[in-house]
């Protein structure tokens, strides 16, 4: 049964405590403060029931971001007045933008299910301690209009474990000769780009092993929270195919997300820097 931060007492937002007895923000069904020696104190449905099928259970991981933002952003209720439709924004920053924390694997009808409800303005954050070690990040990468790339389209990430050191691509050529989208093009690696140079704006090439395919298919950024000093963004490589992975510094991404600014860091051109070559 998922569990609560906060529940309504009195006609006011609170968090669990000793005793508290309230209601769902979002349903109106009576809700109990569990606040027990231990597991972490939370609220939870009268009963086993739980109103919303898209919240889970939330642990440490949860509650860590939950606690980085001002009460009243999280677990804030969204409603569309078209269809009736109701859930509950993990965070939701006073000019509307939605931060979603997922932790446990999601189904894909879920997660575009999620990204339709909530609209353009939301991003992810997901938990990716459990498979960071599936994960390389590979070469540094120039802009995406690279002169050198005019023949060809890269393809990222590479799902398989040994794909960080080089790139996988397509020739435009052979791309555009195709008669169906469904038909098959090679997929080639090699000595083109060794010597690749440019202004690098963060991007990386990278390899998937195993990889948790619904999050390549997301129409929104998704930052992947590996439990260190960045995070890691999953974001559109201009006129290739996939997803590059770019490099966020926490406290950069805690600066934005708290002073309103904008979460594109990888749009930003003030991060470009020139690129060595490869050796």
């Amino acid at each position: 049964m998922a569990s609560m931060d906060i529940a309504v007492v009195d006609g006011q937002r609170m968090p669990p405590a000793p005793g508290l007895k309230g209601v769902c923000e979002r349903c109106g069904a009576p809700a109990q403060a569990k606040c027990g020696p231990i597991v972490r104190w939370h609220w939870a449905h009268a009963g086993r029931r739980h109103c919303d099928p898209w919240m889970e259970n939330e642990g440490p991981w949860h509650k860590a971001w939950k606690e980085m933002f001002p009460f009243e952003w999280r677990e804030n209720v969204r409603f569309d007045t078209a269809t009736g439709e109701k859930h509950v924004a993990d965070i939701q920053r006073a000019d509307g933008l939605v931060i979603e924390l997922q932790n446990s694997p999601m189904p894909l009808d879920e997660m575009r299910s999620r990204e339709q409800f909530y609209g353009e303005r939301m991003i992810w954050v997901v938990n990716g301690e459990s498979f960071r070690n599936h994960i390389s990040i590979g070469v540094a990468l120039p802009a995406p209009e690279h002169s050198q790339f005019e023949e060809y389209q890269l393809a990222m990430p590479i799902l398989g474990a040994h794909a960080a050191s080089w790139l996988g691509y397509f020739r435009r050529a052979d791309l555009d000769a195709r008669t169906s989208p469904r038909d098959l093009v090679p997929l080639f690696h090699g000595k083109e780009f060794e010597a690749l140079e440019g202004s690098h704006r963060g991007h990386h090439a990278w390899s998937w092993k195993r990889p948790r395919e619904v999050w390549l298919h997301a129409q929104r950024t998704v930052f992947l929270d590996f439990g260190s000093g960045s995070l890691w963004a999953l974001v559109d490589y201009k006129g290739h195919t996939g997803k590059a992975i770019y490099p966020v510094i926490r406290e950069r991404f805690m600066q934005a997300a708290l002073s309103g600014a904008q979460l594109d860091f990888h749009r930003t051109p003030s991060t470009a820097v020139p690129m060595a070559p490869r050796v």
